[in-house]
């Protein structure tokens, strides 16, 4: 017990809940429980706002998302309402909500970490900081706009048929298209950037030297070459140490912001007062219900 106690983030917390705790007892005209209802009208206008924006109704688990982040908000608006973050300011729910969300940063971060929290921090988290896959690679592709619909077989025949030509020979099998033939020294994310997360992906695991395809992009097929391949390394701790202080601070804020969220919201009662149709089923509606009264 004596160990938790020590640590920072707990620290965070109690000073925190103390600043939370002394705001409701200024605040003694407020219900010690209050009621956030969501509606048919609520339930409508998200379906709405959303439709505009993807052209498309919403899934069952992104309308859930919308109006548990709905609920978010509104416990947050209220909460700085009471704590008259609003006085003299014309602005909307959203940035009272955000000031909120400021006050819980503002407790992540009122102590920088340390030295020795954040070669604790990068030892816990070593593999999210390593140098990304290099390659050396060669590569032609088959597009659907100049190839036609059988484009991928035409990838499939030009391998078989022209495998063991050179590499130069093979540089005018496939289609024109405004990026490089070769690679040199390229890393994985600057691959991803070009011809996509898949194509970059897909490279990880193919043998060195040898013409070897199809590999997908968004473009069409690849054939791809690949003659120099550097696996991640570890890097130094003092060369990402900015990047280690700014990840740690960002993943402190979202404990703080969660711990304090749940405390808030214990003083809500959420209710859904939304009519069963043909879209929005009783079982969806049971577990929304769940849903946003538990997390």
């Amino acid at each position: 017990m004596k160990s938790i106690l020590k640590q920072p983030l707990v620290h965070f917390l109690l000073i925190g809940l103390v600043l939370f705790i002394l705001f409701a007892l200024v605040n003694n005209g407020k219900d010690a429980e209050n009621t956030i209802v969501i509606d048919q009208s609520d339930l409508e206008r998200t379906i709405a706002t959303w439709e505009m924006q993807w052209n498309r109704p919403p899934t069952a688990e992104e309308l859930t998302n919308l109006l548990k982040s709905n609920i978010r908000q509104e416990v947050f608006y209220q909460e700085a309402l009471a704590m008259n973050l609003d006085h003299n300011d014309e602005i909307i729910k959203r940035r009272l909500s955000q000031k909120m969300e400021f006050l819980s940063n503002d407790l992540a971060n009122m102590n920088p970490p340390t030295e020795e929290e954040l070669r604790k921090y990068y030892s816990e988290n070593q593999s999210k900081y390593l140098t990304p896959y290099r390659y050396s690679l060669f590569q032609i592709v088959f597009t659907a706009d100049k190839s036609g619909r059988d484009y991928w077989t035409i990838a499939e025949n030009i391998l078989k048929e022209y495998s063991e030509v050179s590499i130069q020979d093979m540089e005018t099998k496939g289609d024109a298209l405004p990026f490089p033939f070769a690679f040199d020294k390229i890393n994985e994310d600057q691959l991803r950037i070009q011809l996509g997360s898949d194509f970059a992906q897909s490279l990880r695991e193919l043998p060195n030297n040898k013409w070897v395809g199809p590999i997908a992009s968004g473009y069409g097929a690849h054939l791809v070459y690949i003659s120099e391949r550097t696996e991640p390394q570890e890097q130094a701790f003092e060369s990402i140490k900015n990047d280690l202080f700014r990840d740690f601070e960002y993943e402190r804020e979202q404990q703080v912001y969660r711990a304090i969220y749940e405390e808030l919201k214990k003083r809500y009662k959420i209710e859904v007062d939304i009519v069963p149709t043909e879209i929005i089923s009783d079982t969806f509606l049971i577990e929304l219900q769940k849903q946003l009264n538990t997390n």
